[in-house]
């Protein structure tokens, strides 16, 4: 497996097998996807957002892994990738949000991975928002966990 940035190039091919939610957020300097491959298979990504975050730091978002690739390591190896994106540009934290009922083996993950819950209230998400133009209906609330890197 390998992680490298999501290329214009790539785009229809990885569309074809990984929801790329953040997809219209990709704008330069503000964001970055990142994907694994297996081969010439996309088999997950991670979105790190640079900019306008909710604690100010850069932000993980839109993790995901291919079902039939879960339990691989493959998350883990997104996360190392993107932490290791934003310290070589120069950052000392990263944020990320998880569902605070919801999505247990992902706060196991995290917390394997040394993140902890940062010292904010949890935020209620609610509504329709719009990923990629489609509509979405959420009713979530997220709490922030950060690591040092």
């Amino acid at each position: 497996m390998s992680v490298r940035e999501l290329e214009p190039s790539d785009v229809r091919h990885v569309d074809q097998f990984l929801p790329l939610s953040r997809l219209s957020e990709q704008t330069g300097k503000a964001s970055t996807y990142l994907v694994a491959w297996d081969g010439r298979d996309p088999i997950g990504h991670v979105h790190i957002a640079w900019t306008e975050t909710h604690l100010g730091v850069p932000e993980l978002q839109d993790v995901f892994v291919a079902a039939e690739r879960r339990r691989e390591g493959v998350a883990s190896l997104l996360t190392r990738a993107a932490e290791a994106r934003v310290r070589a540009r120069g950052w000392e934290t990263i944020s990320l949000s998880v569902s605070q009922e919801g999505n247990q083996p992902a706060r196991r993950l995290y917390a394997k991975l040394g993140y902890v819950e940062a010292a904010t209230d949890p935020v209620r998400v609610s509504g329709p928002i719009v990923i990629r133009g489609q509509p979405l209906e959420v009713d979530d609330t997220l709490v922030y966990l950060l690591k040092r890197l």
